[in-house]
């Protein structure tokens, strides 16, 4: 058992719910790879984009807990939550940003490779 940063809730995890954590942190790996090597820039940045609206959330429903701290303790706790959060969007982030290269990369070969076919004709 442990006990969440801001609001004092006890968080109760098993392993059943760490293989779930593990096999949902794959999935989503896994989903960004594939959505960052489509031809469209944009489906890539959907997964970061929701991380970063779920922390949003967190951060405000953080706020919005009643609670006997001085406020500044509790945003000081909230925006740590906020940080900690987005290490995944980060995570998700460099994982776009590797693919998208070497798209870009595969791109410039192929359009290199067709200007000497055209050339040999």
């Amino acid at each position: 058992m442990r006990y969440g940063i801001a609001t004092g809730i006890r968080i109760f995890l098993d392993d059943g719910d760490a293989i779930q954590i593990v096999v949902t942190a794959i999935a989503a790996i896994l989903l960004e790879i594939y959505l960052a090597r489509r031809e469209k820039w944009w489906p890539g940045l959907l997964l970061p984009a929701a991380s970063i609206l779920w922390a949003a959330a967190d951060i405000v429903s953080c706020l919005a807990v009643p609670s006997e701290a001085a406020f500044g303790l509790k945003l000081g706790a909230c925006l740590h939550l906020f940080l900690i959060q987005n290490s995944r969007t980060l995570v998700l982030l460099v994982i776009y940003a590797a693919c998208r290269e070497v798209w870009r990369q595969k791109r410039k070969k192929a359009g290199e490779l067709n200007r000497t076919r055209i050339h040999d004709i």
